[in-house]
């Protein structure tokens, strides 16, 4: 890349000879009229006004590859022209190492110079109906000749104003339509605007526009790099690094501009599909990317995210099935409310496309299959299938899916996949005895428990996990000095293991909220006592004391009771 520069009037006149283009990864215009006016006095006090980015390429590649491009917005309408329209392709090649240049950071701003100083923009008046084509005046960008530099926010006042509101000159205002400085060179500026117009004696009003001219013809405002790839993938990787310092882009956000271009709807039917699923039970973050992934899983297409995965008859696809994706998700995320996931648990939000798959190829939600399901998803995540290779895994996935029945879902048409780093679906006895020590509360010891506890109404009540033994008793000022049955006082290196263990599978349970908010730190001997529904609590060992002395015992004998069961689910 060099860095090179340009004058505002040179980067105009090339989007007018059609060598500036915006490709389709670029969002909408959405600057207002103050940012407009904001960047022209930046302009005028000499401000940069940040970099800009292009991407040089052939006209041959953008018409084998298919790229879609866009013309910049000249005349701006709120109701009938606020989309860009699409370019006229393919291109007109002259000679197969002719070029344009797509606008990869910049579009705001350059949309907004190109709209100032070359068309004009018709906003909604209030009070007024928007079918009425009154409703919308066309104002033109104008500059106030008899503007000083002053201390203030603005120094140098622009404003849009129809052509009749610009003639009234009231308040000593000395309006000049922008677009016009562009005609002159710096010799006839003189001859041709300050002398006709009588300005010859108005300092501040020749100071001005002088200085308006230099701004915009003369001074290499414009400063930029150029970028020459030939894919548009490695193009998205650039426009993803200089546009993460604010709001954090993915891959999958600039793809919705894509799939917009052939879609005009795709922007408001993801984002109502969003703002529906996200919203469910506890809440969850599913993200663009996840829904776009998941309409080429569904069907049957490559799952990379990458441009050439969305071309027109792709996303074509995609609008026809609509609906049935829509459902097949939304009835899948109603199945992960009922198996108590949200946010705080979901770990790979990747993992839930096969179900959707099995859901959208007519799977049932029956009790068996639902079982089965709730196996499924929590191994994916405990098993960290999706962890690397995720393409690949889903691809394996799906082509198992495939050869199954599609009204019942079993995990042994699974468990023979082989994925990356030898990893499967499959438990060992081993590994399950593992987890006890493996993991600490969080959210691969929900999934484990949601999988002891299959009954609970997840998606009713709120249920938390709530150690067993009270994590305070384990504190110093509780602990020091118990007694232990083989009639020893605790030593530091029992203390420090039983703290770590206190957060592990055996020592936890699933209780409701308010039932865990009530048992708090009430240790577990006198909780058992009082407790209303001791005969529910699960995996209880028999013929025991339950006074934090007998932990050891506790969680040795309370592991043995849900690996068992575990296995009996997993193996």
């Amino acid at each position: 890349m060099a860095y090179e520069k340009k004058s505002i009037r040179a980067i105009i006149d090339d989007i007018n000879s059609r060598r500036v283009y915006l490709p389709a990864i670029q969002r909408k215009y959405v600057w207002d009229d103050s940012q407009i006016t904001r960047l022209m006095d930046s302009i005028m006090l000499g401000y940069p006004i940040g970099t800009f980015l292009f991407w040089k390429v052939k006209k041959t590649i953008v018409n084998q590859k298919d790229y879609s491009m866009y013309e910049f917005i000249k005349d701006y309408h709120e109701r009938d022209m606020f989309k860009n329209l699409s370019a006229p392709q393919p291109f007109t090649v002259g000679n197969a190492d002719e070029t344009i240049w797509a606008v990869l950071d910049g579009q705001q701003r350059l949309t907004s110079l190109y709209i100032a100083l070359q068309g004009s923009i018709s906003r909604k008046l209030p009070n007024k109906r928007w079918k009425n084509d009154d409703a919308f005046p066309k104002k033109e960008l104008y500059f106030d000749l008899h503007s000083e530099k002053t201390d203030d926010d603005i120094s140098y006042e622009f404003r849009f104003l129809t052509a009749e509101e610009a003639a009234k000159n009231k308040e000593d205002k000395l309006w000049y339509l922008v677009k016009d400085i562009l005609k002159y060179s710096a010799e006839d500026l003189l001859t041709e605007v300050i002398v006709p117009k009588g300005w010859t004696t108005d300092k501040v009003a020749t100071k001005n526009i002088a200085l308006l001219h230099t701004r915009l013809v003369t001074d290499e405002i414009i400063n930029y790099f150029e970028v020459e790839k030939d894919s548009i993938d490695s193009v998205l990787d650039i426009f993803v690094r200089v546009n993460s310092g604010g709001t954090v882009l993915s891959k999958s956000d600039l793809l919705f501009s894509t799939i917009v271009s052939h879609w005009d709807n795709a922007r408001d039917e993801i984002d109502k599909l969003l703002s529906e699923i996200n919203k469910k039970g506890e809440g969850f973050k599913f993200s663009n990317d996840f829904i776009m992934r998941t309409c080429l899983y569904l069907l049957d297409m490559s799952v990379a995210l990458k441009v050439e995965t969305f071309k027109k008859d792709s996303v074509l696809k995609i609008e026809e099935n609509w609906e049935s994706i829509r459902k097949a998700i939304i009835d899948t995320v109603d199945l992960l409310n009922e198996f108590g996931f949200n946010s705080e648990n979901m770990v790979s939000y990747v993992a839930v496309a096969p179900m959707v798959y099995y859901r959208y190829k007519g799977g049932n939600f029956d009790s068996s299959s639902k079982a089965e399901l709730r196996k499924y998803i929590v191994i994916a995540q405990v098993k960290q299938i999706f962890g690397t290779a995720s393409n690949s895994a889903l691809t394996s996935i799906r082509e198992a899916l495939k050869v199954t029945p599609t009204n019942s879902f079993s995990m042994a048409s699974l468990q023979t996949i082989r994925f990356t780093g030898d990893r499967s679906l499959r438990y060992t006895a081993e590994e399950i005895d593992s987890m006890f020590d493996t993991y600490e509360i969080g959210a691969y010891t929900f999934m484990l428990l949601s999988l002891l506890y299959p009954n609970l109404k997840y998606s009713q009540k709120g249920f938390h996990q709530d150690h067993m033994h009270p994590y305070s008793g384990f504190e110093e000022n509780k602990i020091k000095g118990l007694e232990l049955p083989n009639k020893k006082v605790i030593d530091e290196v029992t203390k420090e293991d039983w703290r770590r263990r206190r957060n592990t599978l055996a020592n936890l349970q699933l209780l409701e909220g308010r039932e865990n908010e009530s048992k708090n730190d009430v240790p577990l001997a006198k909780w058992l006592d009082i407790a209303e529904n001791r005969e529910n609590v699960k995996y209880l060992p028999s013929g025991m004391s339950y006074e934090l002395a007998n932990f050891e015992e506790f969680i040795r004998k309370r592991q043995e009771l849900m690996s068992k069961e575990l296995k009996d689910i997993l193996l």
